[in-house]
């Protein structure tokens, strides 16, 4: 593969990011427009029963994927004579793993629909998305590996796009009884369609299955699976605990909430996604002072991000879903808190994966989920929803603790985390959180807050104006 950049270069990587966080920033702003108009065409029900079936189909293709494509750039240092071939085998492994979890939906009784909460109408289209969403990801993991950031754009952007608008407008043209399998189908039927695109190319290019490609994927794979599993369980149960708990309105308003956050959430995974291969490519190269610094920044960009949406949830909550929803405003600082440590502890199981030793941090996940899972259950009941955002920021906090202790037993490559900077960061993010509140009830000071650090943030461009301009113009030499 011709590069203009060597692998593990800080310039490839920030090309890389760039692409990843302007193509998500597109996806993403679609749910800004679209959430608006599903929370008010929908009645609460029907909006808070989409959002349970989008939380169990995330949940679910955490499972039938069996994190699969979470192997690959791993895979890439030591497969990279047969490298599609190994991206075959894992596919048809997926597409395999799938289907024996839809023969257990399908022979396994009514208990399961009763844990789901889902018709059985739906849960056939279910199966058959995440059969070709994990074709999808394992073939976005692949392009990732490569660098080919403008492919992975493109295609997220496309797949995003499309089915947003086909949602949209079956759901306008149809009858309130009918718009909620109209959202489901009209997202999901054209999702569907990329990840068969996607599953065909990886064949093509692959073109065999190997048996030791697939040992060595498992034996990687599976506590990945454990620890991923888990960790999506922290927040994906937000609604359905909430659902069950404290019915489906309410689970509407921390759904809203979800939206909000998952832009965050996702595009800090964007990121991730650029950090990944370049993180792994300096260890395997031995920089550790450059992944160190790089690290920091990594960290220190998002604890920034965290702050900026903290300050404006109360708008982001009256644009998202209206006055109805304001009460959601109380669950943004804690959640967002949340999704920040969990970004940061994103690193710690990149370096683990790297080292090939998950297996200590999935049984740590899976402890801390089981508990949070419960806690919810228990609590919800007595101290009302806004103790869920608490909950899920404690168990990253606890994660993030385990993650960082298991790193430290990996000899050279704990050397690139920044403990004091980390905790440095997650300390501003949690106390801007805690006094939140305080800042929700005095609009006037928090605007003022924010235009300070706006106009601190352009004087400081101003001052470096020089190295922006040097670096922009290095970089369009560069092309």
């Amino acid at each position: 593969m011709a590069e203009k950049e060597a692998r593990g270069s800080t310039k490839l990587a920030l090309k890389a990011g760039a692409w990843y966080v302007i193509s998500t920033f597109l996806v993403k702003s679609l749910s800004f427009i679209t959430t608006p108009i599903f929370s008010r065409l929908m009645d609460k029900t029907s909006y808070g029963e989409f959002s349970n079936y989008a939380s169990w189909q995330t949940t679910l293709l955490v499972l039938t994927g069996a994190e699969l494509y979470n192997t690959v750039n791993r895979a890439y240092y030591d497969h990279k004579e047969d490298f599609d071939k190994y991206v075959s085998s894992v596919s048809i492994a997926a597409i395999g793993f799938t289907a024996l979890v839809y023969l257990v939906f399908l022979f396994g009784g009514d208990w399961i629909y009763n844990i789901v909460s889902i018709p059985r109408e739906f849960v056939h289209m279910m199966f058959f998305t995440l059969t070709f969403q994990s074709c999808k990801q394992i073939y976005l993991a692949r392009e990732r590996t490569l660098y080919r950031y403008k492919s992975v754009a493109a295609i997220s952007v496309f797949n995003a796009l499309v089915p947003t608008l086909i949602s949209v407008v079956m759901v306008v043209l149809a009858e309130q009884s009918l718009r909620l399998p109209a959202r489901i189908y009209g997202f999901y039927g054209p999702s569907t369609a990329v990840g068969i695109l996607c599953g065909a190319v990886l064949l093509y290019r692959g073109r065999g299955f190997k048996v030791k490609h697939c040992t060595y994927a498992f034996k990687l794979s599976l506590p990945l699976l454990v620890h991923y599993l888990t960790a999506y369980m922290l927040t994906s149960t937000n609604v359905i605990v909430t659902k069950n708990v404290l019915g489906a309105d309410t689970a509407a308003l921390v759904s809203i909430t979800t939206s909000a956050t998952t832009v965050l959430t996702l595009l800090l995974q964007s990121i991730s996604g650029a950090v990944t291969t370049w993180l792994m490519d300096c260890l395997e190269q031995k920089k550790y002072k450059t992944a160190r610094k790089g690290l920091f920044f990594y960290v220190a960009g998002i604890s920034a991000l965290s702050l900026a949406l903290i300050f404006v949830s109360p708008e982001i909550i009256l644009v998202l879903g209206g006055s109805k929803y304001a009460a959601a405003t109380e669950l943004m600082p804690g959640l967002i808190l949340a999704a920040m440590i969990q970004a940061v502890t994103t690193v710690f199981t990149i370096i683990l994966t790297y080292e090939k030793r998950v297996i200590a941090t999935a049984w740590c996940t899976a402890v801390v989920a089981i508990m949070s899972i419960a806690a919810k259950v228990y609590l919800l009941p007595v101290y009302g929803v806004n103790s869920l955002a608490w909950i899920n920021a404690i168990a990253f906090a606890v994660l993030f603790v385990c993650g960082y202790f298991l790193v430290k037993r990996t000899g050279e490559s704990a050397s690139v985390v920044n403990l004091k900077g980390f905790v440095a960061c997650v300390a501003l993010v949690l106390g801007v959180a805690l006094a939140a509140g305080l800042l929700y009830q005095n609009t006037l000071v928090r605007w003022g807050i924010i235009a300070v650090a706006g106009i601190a943030t352009l004087t400081g461009a101003y001052i470096k104006r020089d190295l922006i301009l040097g670096l922009l113009k290095k970089r369009k030499k560069a092309k």
